[in-house]
C-alpha cells in the first residue's frame, strides 16, 4: 500500500489511471457479458451498465466475483474499494484476472469510516474503472448518495455494493445462500465444492429469477462476505493497491 493522502490528491491519480486502463473494445456496450449460468438473473442477460446492484447474503463475496469475471477477462477493468478482506487467490479461481484489478483503500487500517471521504473515492473511481465491487458505510448522506448516483450512470460504471446498500438505491439485490459442501465421506475426504443458489429481486429484476452455481472448494477459494469476514488476507502483488 502507499502513504495515505488526501482524498483531493487522489482524485489525480486515479484519473490518470483511468485513461492508461480504459477499455476502448468494452465503450460502446450497453450490457456486461456474465456467465451462462447467470443470464437468467437479467432480463438484458447481463450487467447493464451504470446500474447498482446489491449482493447479499453468505456467499456473497464468491456471487459478485463470479458473476464479473467474464467482463473482466474480455477487457473491463475492476476496483475492489474498501474490501480488504476479499480472497485475490479465490477471486483468481473464480476466474478474475487479477492484473484487471486494482484494490482502493479509502481509510487507514483501524481508522473509522469517512463517509464524506468514500463518496468522494468512489467518484473518483467512476472515472476510470467500468466495474466497481464495493462496500458501504454507514452514515452516507442523502444529497451525496444522490450525487454519486447520477454520477455512476453516467460515467456507465456497474457498481456492486456487497452487504447492506444503506442510504445507496440499487436497480436490483442478489440474495445468495450456500448449500452443502460436497466431497466428504464418513470420517474421509476433502472438500470440493458447494452449490449457491442466486435470487434476484428488485425494481430492475422483475419477476422471480433465481440460478445455482458451484463454487470450488480449494484453499483460497474460502473467501467470506465483507460484512463478516475479520480474517485478514495475504496481498497477491499483481493486484495494484491504492490508499487514500
Amino acid at each position: 500500500m502507499e502513504p495515505a493522502v488526501d482524498v483531493a490528491s487522489l482524485t489525480a491519480p486515479l484519473a490518470a489511471l483511468g485513461d492508461r486502463v480504459a477499455p476502448l473494445a468494452l465503450a460502446g456496450e450497453r450490457t456486461l457479458a456474465v456467465d451462462e449460468t447467470f443470464g437468467d438473473l437479467f432480463a438484458e442477460g447481463g450487467l447493464v451498465r451504470g446500474r447498482t446492484l446489491a449482493c447479499q447474503g453468505s456467499a456473497a463475496t464468491s456471487t459478485a466475483l463470479a458473476l464479473v469475471a467474464p467482463a473482466i477477462r474480455s477487457g473491463a477493468w475492476l476496483a475492489l474499494i474498501d474490501l480488504p478482506t476479499v480472497g485475490l487467490d479465490a477471486a483468481s479461481e473464480l476466474g478474475v484476472p487479477l492484473e484487471r484489478v486494482v484494490a482502493i483503500g479509502t481509510r487507514p487500517p483501524g481508522a473509522a469510516d469517512d463517509p464524506g471521504r468514500w463518496l468522494d473515492v468512489v467518484a473518483a473511481a467512476a472515472d476510470g474503472f467500468d466495474v466497481l465491487l464495493v462496500r458501504a458505510p454507514i452514515g452516507l448522506s442523502a444529497g451525496g448518495v444522490r450525487k454519486l448516483a447520477v454520477r455512476l450512470r453516467q460515467r456507465d460504471v456497474v457498481t456492486i455494493v456487497l452487504g447492506d446498500p444503506g442510504s445507496m438505491a440499487c436497480d436490483g439485490t442478489l440474495h445468495t445462500d450456500a448449500e452443502d459442501w460436497s466431497g466428504l465421506g464418513d470420517g474421509y475426504g476433502h472438500l470440493r465444492r458447494r452449490q449457491v443458489v442466486v435470487r434476484a429481486s428488485g425494481r430492475r429484476l422483475p419477476g422471480r429469477r433465481h440460478c445455482r452455481f458451484t463454487i470450488p472448494a480449494t484453499p483460497a477459494a474460502a473467501i467470506t462476505t465483507a460484512a463478516t469476514s475479520t480474517t485478514s488476507t495475504t496481498a497477491v502483488p499483481a493486484v495494484a493497491a491504492i490508499s487514500a
